[in-house]
């Protein structure tokens, strides 16, 4: 086993590390000041890494390490199991707009989120109309420690506890009086996303398109297309019982339709 297999997946920063270490010896007084909330908010950090464990509020927060916690930076089974999903190779996926590499982790979300390609009696060439763009999207978490002060009327401690928490429970509760002391933003996760574009309207084509076409090539619903028909919004071209829409008629529809700034219609 390398060097790299025997350490933690996780990494700390210098302040991080001085904290775990703290809460590992029990978190002897006197090292942070009663008054700085600070390290609380860097603890909560080392919660969602699995770090340690916290519970309580105020003079009742407690902070103890897990097991996980307790070995960093020596690696734990966990972070074996971790690394080696990491470590799986890409599945290719084949969509109708091409094939795209997910991750392994992700495959069971990739798979749902595409559409059951229709059933077809034979295998028939597909022709690639949209674009793909690639997004990352990442998975934020705001740890953010507030204190709020305010003078409560009642005839002993459990009695004025009792009347906070119920002000806590009405809307905007100690609305103003919050302060913030501290806050951490922490990136915990990031998710390659495909986004596939709707097929722009060019001007090359056939003369004219059916409703469920035109509708698809202006990104609207085919009900609202249907009825900006029969308002006389956009002009048509009836054969049959079937409406068609001529390509230039969705032109002149987007640009008289386009506007800039505030329009009270």
């Amino acid at each position: 086993m390398t060097d790299a297999q025997d350490r933690s997946r996780v990494s700390l920063n210098a302040g991080q590390r001085a904290i775990l270490q703290w809460i590992v010896e029990g978190c002897p007084p006197g090292i942070y000041p009663d008054d700085d909330f600070s390290h609380r908010v860097s603890a909560r950090a080392l919660e969602t890494r699995g770090l340690i464990d916290i519970s309580g509020h105020g003079r009742s927060w407690r902070a103890t390490p897990t097991e996980r916690g307790r070995r960093w930076p020596v690696a734990t089974d966990e972070d074996r199991r971790e690394r080696e999903r990491a470590t799986r190779p890409a599945q290719r996926v084949m969509t109708e707009q091409g094939a795209i590499e997910v991750e392994s982790g992700a495959l069971g979300r990739a798979m749902r989120r595409m559409p059951r390609p229709a059933r077809t009696p034979k295998k028939v060439p597909v022709k690639q109309v949209n674009k793909q763009e690639t997004y990352m999207r990442y998975k934020v978490v705001v740890t953010r420690v507030q204190v709020a002060e305010k003078w409560v009327r009642a005839t002993d401690e459990e009695d004025a506890a009792r009347k906070v928490q119920e002000e806590f429970a009405k809307p905007y509760a100690y609305f103003g009086n919050w302060e913030t002391k501290a806050s951490e933003v922490e990136i915990i996760e990031a998710e390659q996303t495909t986004v596939i574009h709707p097929s722009k309207l060019s001007e090359s084509g056939p003369m004219l398109l059916s409703l469920k076409d035109a509708a698809a090539a202006l990104g609207i619903p085919y009900s609202a297309l249907y009825e900006l028909t029969n308002r006389g919004d956009i002009e048509y071209t009836k054969m049959g019982s079937r409406k068609y829409i001529q390509r230039e008629s969705l032109m002149s529809f987007i640009a008289t339709n386009t506007h800039r700034g505030y329009s009270p219609s």
